[in-house]
């Protein structure tokens, strides 16, 4: 956060913050929600600040004795009690940080895409002369906040619905904004197999067989009852537009369906990488996949079991960037992973026991050294899996 601060202090005011020389006081109760809803009303999709005990040319005032400073829960509290339209709250934290021998506030207002953010009633807060009235949009357009007497132009507002709509977005992104409205997919089986989006049908996504000559079994499958998958591609569609395509597989007897995860390696341009398999949470694919969990309708969700042992050999990154540091970190650990992660004979037993149920002697999928390999890449997993808590 202090570099962040820096970097704000040093910038001219715009849409993302403001300067405050002091915190409102009870009878400029009114400014604080015009100014908290204005950074709350922004076509972007950042967090925005308020930075108190800073004065509009950048010198630092402080607020170390400021008697109308609020924390987080009592800044939430305040919100809370107001009454905003369709109980959409904004979501807010306040930090403190020392600068220059003061103490500033930072209120961080959290971008949403429940916009735009307004109140259903009239409200004057206690000791305030103004009134907000039931309706009145405020926005932050550049480093301008709509006058408090005033609502936002059409067009500003405009700008706000089509952010909460996702339609200022790029198609893929838009993709993971209607993704997120899990209860108005469907899973239907016609002429073909797949998943449509009822309240914009454009949004469509198709299963089709996928022919190529793969492993029936990987790392992630075997901690479910029946190991053997059969693999599928998931078209998605906008119109008659592909989107991107996934592959899927079948698991544990053809009970539940999950998007294949990416193959990361620890040094993999070594002779020896350590392979494991991830999901990177920000992205498309896994936008996807939790959709899949957590459909009540069709052959995708796994009960609660099922889902467990799936991400027990998963690992879930916040980020690519997330990934790539930790994969730096364990780098220079990469022998005592190994050591760690060799499987024992007892493991790769039980795992040729498991496979048995699906698979003949002579099936590759079967052979020791595939065995050894799904085994070690499981507990490499398992390990990035408890690094990750302890970051």
């Amino acid at each position: 956060m202090n570099d962040n601060i820096n970097d704000l202090l040093a910038t001219s005011e715009d849409e993302y913050h403001d300067f405050k020389e002091q915190w409102y006081s009870l009878n400029d109760r009114a400014e604080l929600i015009k100014d908290i809803f204005s950074f709350v009303n922004t076509a972007h999709h950042k967090d925005c600040y308020l930075i108190m005990g800073v004065s509009d040319n950048h010198k630092i005032v402080g607020i170390e004795n400021d008697e109308n400073r609020l924390n987080t829960q009592k800044l939430t509290n305040f919100l809370h009690s107001l009454p905003i339209a369709n109980s959409h709250t904004p979501k807010v934290k306040v930090k403190s940080v020392t600068v220059e021998d003061h103490l500033i506030d930072i209120i961080i207002i959290k971008d949403t895409i429940d916009v735009p953010v307004y109140l259903d009633e009239d409200k004057r807060p206690k000791r305030c002369n103004t009134t907000i009235h039931a309706g009145q949009i405020f926005v932050r357009e550049n480093d301008t906040n709509t006058s408090i007497k005033e609502s936002a132009s059409d067009y500003l507002v405009e700008r706000l619905w089509k952010k909460r709509f996702g339609l200022d977005l790029p198609i893929q992104q838009q993709y993971k904004v209607k993704l997120q409205d899990i209860g108005n997919w469907k899973y239907f089986e016609t002429d073909k197999i797949g998943f449509l989006y009822d309240i914009d049908p454009d949004y469509c996504m198709f299963l089709e067989d996928d022919n190529e000559n793969r492993y029936k079994v990987e790392s992630y499958a075997l901690g479910q009852f029946r190991a053997r998958m059969g693999w599928q591609k998931l078209i998605l569609k906008y119109k008659d537009r592909t989107i991107a395509e996934f592959l899927v597989v079948i698991l544990d007897g053809a009970r539940f369906m999950t998007l294949t995860p990416n193959l990361g390696a620890i040094e993999p341009l070594s002779d020896t990488p350590l392979t494991f398999q991830y999901f990177i949470a920000d992205s498309l694919e896994f936008s996807v996949e939790k959709l899949f969990l957590s459909m009540k309708q069709g052959p995708t969700a796994p009960d609660g079991l099922q889902k467990f042992n799936l991400f027990q050999r998963i690992v879930i990154f916040d980020s690519s960037r997330q990934m790539n540091q930790v994969k730096k970190e364990l780098s220079n650990k990469k022998e005592y992973i190994e050591n760690q992660c060799t499987p024992s004979q007892e493991e790769i037993d039980k795992c040729r026991s498991l496979l048995s149920m699906d698979f003949n002697s002579n099936d590759r999928e079967m052979q020791q050294p595939n065995l050894m390999h799904m085994c070690q890449e499981a507990n490499v997993s398992q390990f990035i899996i408890r690094y990750l808590k302890t970051m």
